[in-house]
């Protein structure tokens, strides 16, 4: 099948779930037989490139993704839209698959593909509804409301990374989506030891206002004003860097919490969080969780929080292979420290949360869509 995924950023220039999914599933894809596109921005100045089997192809320059306020920026999601629209209008695939939440994306590839045997896949990985007034505003909030339940209501076969999120879509209107969780690199990944690393405590994500770091900041204070011992790194990069860094120093934490920025290679990442003791996912909006389910591969156990829109409890059960616990700093504090101070708790939850990943393959995942796609074509 001559198949095109389009999502509006692409990893590793954007290091994001959405993008380590589209990228893992075309590489996959491509092994499967496939000719497999990625139609994403590119920085400028660069050319169309083909690795092991997948084309990157430039349908825009890359533009940054979110505002300085930390929220999604508008126009870079509307020049990708035309750019694909643009692309589609000249050449046909058999399936395309668009990724949520790039939304012009997806209403321009249908305008695209119209009346063609091209047939459209709509992959949904968050679904706001009424969380698009908190999220962008008044005006952009309704108008943003509005597009998604237009999205939803489009002709096409609708997937879901989550069932949070596929309960969400056909909640505004849609069609109830088929659930192909993400999957993950088991193979590549050795299970955590307790040899000490540079942290006992890793957060990894991207720092805009939803990953609600601040939380696990104000949850490490609590900690070391009680005495206890720790250390914690933080991955990633984003707009409220510089905001969650002043509050670190305001709190007298730059001997406890280290920012190590963006880091490129996601073996390197992953060898941090293979010495941790605890993985931290304080974010009160996650599709998925991926990084849940990469420090679940690697038998550390995950500390998040219960909220409607981290769709991350579906990776987490509370008690079995991590705690999930309430959003504030008293309760995500506790639970950290019971995961550093009990070494059994640690490794029974460690123990479970590697034994579930290993049903999330990336392979059989990437055979599952193989198959839908096959079927729809």
């Amino acid at each position: 099948m001559r198949i095109a995924l389009v999502y509006d950023t692409v990893y590793p220039d954007t290091k994001g779930g959405v993008e380590k999914r589209v990228s893992e599933l075309a590489s996959r894809l491509a092994a499967l037989g496939n000719e497999v596109h990625l139609l994403v921005p590119l920085r400028e100045g660069t050319a169309p490139t083909r690795t092991a089997g997948v084309t990157l192809r430039k349908v825009v320059r890359s533009r940054p993704l979110y505002t300085r306020g930390g929220r999604r920026a508008v126009l870079p999601a509307l020049a990708h839209g035309l750019g694909v629209w643009r692309l589609l209008r000249r050449e046909r695939f058999d399936v395309v698959d668009c990724q949520i939440p790039a939304f012009p994306s997806a209403i321009a590839a249908w305008l695209a593909t119209r009346g063609s045997h091209t047939k459209l896949v709509i992959t949904w990985h968050e679904a706001w509804d009424r969380d698009w007034l908190d999220e962008m505003g008044g005006v952009l909030g309704r108008f943003g409301r509005l597009v998604e339940r237009l999205v939803a209501r489009l002709p096409a076969v609708h997937l879901a990374v989550s069932p949070q999120t596929a309960a969400v879509v056909s909640r505004i209107g849609g069609p109830a989506p088929e659930v192909i969780p993400p999957g993950v690199e088991v193979g590549g990944l050795a299970p955590r030891n307790d040899s000490g690393g540079p942290a006992d405590v890793v957060f990894v994500g991207r720092l805009i206002p939803t990953k609600n770091l601040g939380l696990l900041i104000e949850a490490t204070r609590r900690l070391v004003s009680s005495g206890l011992d720790l250390s914690v790194v933080v991955i990633g990069d984003g707009p409220a860097r510089e905001k969650w860094q002043s509050q670190v120093v305001e709190r007298g934490l730059t001997g406890t919490i280290r920012f190590l920025g963006s880091i490129e290679e996601w073996a390197d990442v992953m060898a941090i969080v293979r010495a941790a003791k605890v993985l931290a996912l304080p974010s009160l909006r996650e599709g998925y969780g991926m990084v849940a389910l990469e420090a679940a591969a690697l038998g550390v156990p995950v500390v998040t929080v219960e909220h409607r829109r981290n769709a991350a409890s579906h990776v987490v059960e509370h008690g079995v292979t991590g705690l999930s616990v309430p959003a504030d700093p008293g309760s995500f504090a506790d639970a950290i420290r019971l995961l550093l101070e009990d070494e059994a708790l640690r490794s029974r939850l460690g123990h479970e949360a590697r034994k579930r990943a290993r049903l999330s393959d990336w392979e059989a995942v990437a055979e599952t869509t193989q198959d839908l796609y096959a079927g729809v074509v």
